[in-house]
């Protein structure tokens, strides 16, 4: 059988692409995996449309798809597997690619308990699916996501190839370089906390702290929010033209509903995000420095 995999460039990408792999790990001849975005599948998946047709089955992971991407990538030979509440909202959409879409904390724990049943893992294995699903829904108590996240920005392309062939056999103690990658990753965000320029604002009742950020984006988010006492951290990435949403642990705000709002995004009620659009650049008018 021969497995082609699309999934997004992130950590709960590349940890949804592993458990695809562990199911097939037996039958798969070929398997091959593509990162992608939002932002890019549309031009990559029109480019490999001649190809498509030699794979058994296709996989399109964390994906929060629009429907005009949608059209395009709806061959029988799709199946479609997301968590973001945006796409759910999309899922009638689907004519004849096969669509498992259900809001869930991130897409590789749904993958899990959606094939639990014939998915033969080790304790290993299934806690390496739980640290990454903390890392993806935000669960700020285990760092073991955020160190886990901190090897895969290290990994030279293809992160997910290279993270799935470390990680294949589950969590376990890190290696010497993946420590190193570690600290680096942590040591390049203290030195951006330190020269991250500060904004304070209010959305509603919820108390805002936003700046500008590049890298660990998640990180920057959950240090700024503690240490100010905000409700919501706002990330906007000027590299990408993208923002990012996190609330804090102790709120209950969706945050998904602000990335569909103002930025024609989403994702879920812990983190989101979505365009740098003007609807949004108009909001933080009336924020203030800090």
């Amino acid at each position: 059988m021969n497995i082609l995999v699309w999934t997004d460039n992130d950590l709960d990408g590349a940890g949804a692409a592993l458990a695809i792999k562990w199911l097939y790990s037996e039958k798969g001849k070929v398997f091959r995996i593509n990162e992608v975005t939002e932002s890019t599948i549309l031009g990559k998946f029109k480019g490999a449309l001649g190809t498509l047709d030699h794979y058994d089955k296709i996989f399109i992971l964390d994906l929060d798809l629009k429907p005009d991407v949608i059209k395009v990538i709806d061959r029988p030979n799709v199946v479609v597997i997301d968590h973001h509440i945006q796409h759910v909202s999309h899922k009638n959409l689907y004519k004849n690619a096969k669509p498992i879409l259900e809001q869930f904390s991130s897409c590789a724990e749904l993958i899990y308990k959606k094939f639990n049943t014939v998915l033969t893992l080790t304790d290993e294995q299934r806690t390496l699916i739980k640290h990454i699903n903390d890392y993806d829904c935000y669960n700020t108590k285990n760092p073991e996501g955020f160190k886990l996240n901190a090897i895969h920005q290290g990994l030279n392309n293809p992160k997910a190839e290279k993270f799935i062939d470390s990680f294949f056999d589950g969590f376990r103690e890190y290696t010497i370089l993946e420590k190193n990658s570690i600290k680096l990753y942590f040591k390049k965000l203290k030195e951006q906390l330190q020269n991250a320029q500060l904004f304070k604002g209010k959305i509603k009742d919820y108390n805002i702290i936003a700046t500008f950020a590049n890298y660990a984006i998640s990180e920057v988010a959950h240090f700024l929010i503690k240490r100010h006492n905000a409700d919501i951290g706002i990330v906007v990435n000027p590299t990408s033209k993208t923002v990012s949403f996190r609330r804090s642990k102790e709120s209950t705000v969706d945050v998904s509903v602000l990335a569909k709002t103002l930025c024609n995004g989403g994702g879920t009620p812990a983190a989101s995000g979505g365009a740098l659009t003007e609807n949004f650049a108009n909001l933080t008018k009336n924020f203030l420095p800090c």
